[in-house]
């Protein structure tokens, strides 16, 4: 996939200053499933400043005034599917429509889910939805503290806080589902940021998580984050089977060396035990 832009191709973007093309494509992709939002919510790198057009998703909440039919549901999924055929990025976007009466209520249920995992079965008639998701809590969460309207009311005017213990229940949630060998800079970087929000308690990014790895991990594991970083950031075009690993090979050696440095961190949910051997934790180094 190819793109022009007047600018240098692995710049930083958030939805403010975000390439014309891409807030079209957003545009135009909602209002062709007609539906008529109460609120409309980008979260994620393109809310927090790190969208990279090479790489990134476009993660979007949007609100609804009240539960739609099925035949909307399916409709929502289907225009999503179909429209991103001719997405301008390599990522597509991902969007969960909820009711307003969903988003206060803080239980994680939505209407209809679409992302690239969805897209035959939506063009199938099979689509997500209704139903309920668990990383909606930290979804909720980002966009509660980072997030960006592009209609509606504020984001914490619309969607209920999510407890802590659920944030982080659905990072660590994402970063078991992840084959290092497979996503390795995703898995990288979201480990990163798993351990930075539970020293920190502050809502990042998977960038600003890399970030603090490469501060605060041990000399060993710095390399392979430093890497991360340089394939989550590179504007080199690869295919989407390319997509996780950046079109080339990893030391796995090094990968499974990281996995082992985190396993206490999934295992016992525990920042401060999570050195390089018993009792080595993270405020040591």
């Amino acid at each position: 996939m190819t793109y022009d832009v007047p600018h240098p191709r692995d710049r930083a973007q958030s939805w403010a200053s975000c390439d014309e093309d891409i807030r079209r494509y957003v545009g135009e992709a909602l209002a062709a499933t007609g539906l008529q939002p109460s609120g409309v919510y980008v979260h994620g790198s393109l809310a927090m400043g790190c969208f990279y057009r090479a790489k990134s998703d476009v993660d979007v909440l949007v609100v609804v005034p009240e539960a739609l039919t099925p035949g909307e549901r399916e409709r929502t999924a289907r225009v999503l599917a179909e429209r991103s055929r001719t997405r301008p990025m390599l990522g597509d976007l991902e969007v969960s429509v909820l009711t307003e009466r969903q988003a206060a209520a803080g239980r994680h249920e939505f209407e209809v889910h679409y992302s690239a995992y969805w897209t035959e079965k939506a063009l199938n008639g099979e689509y997500a939805g209704p139903g309920t998701d668990p990383d909606l809590a930290a979804h909720v969460t980002v966009v509660r503290a980072r997030g960006v309207a592009i209609s509606g009311p504020a984001p914490t005017e619309v969607f209920a806080e999510v407890p802590r213990e659920e944030y982080l229940a659905a990072i660590e949630a994402d970063l078991d589902d992840v084959d290092l060998t497979e996503e390795p800079y995703y898995g990288v970087l979201n480990a990163c940021r798993v351990l930075m929000v539970r020293e920190s308690g502050v809502v990042v990014s998977k960038e600003e998580g890399g970030e603090w790895g490469i501060a605060h991990l041990p000399e060993e594991h710095r390399p392979v984050v430093e890497q991360a970083l340089q394939c989550y950031r590179s504007a080199r075009v690869v295919s989407a089977d390319e997509r996780g690993t950046d079109g080339h090979g990893w030391d796995v050696e090094a990968l499974a060396a990281f996995r082992r440095y985190l396993q206490p961190a999934v295992v016992d949910g525990d920042a401060s035990g999570l050195g390089a051997g018993p009792g080595a934790g993270l405020a040591d180094r």
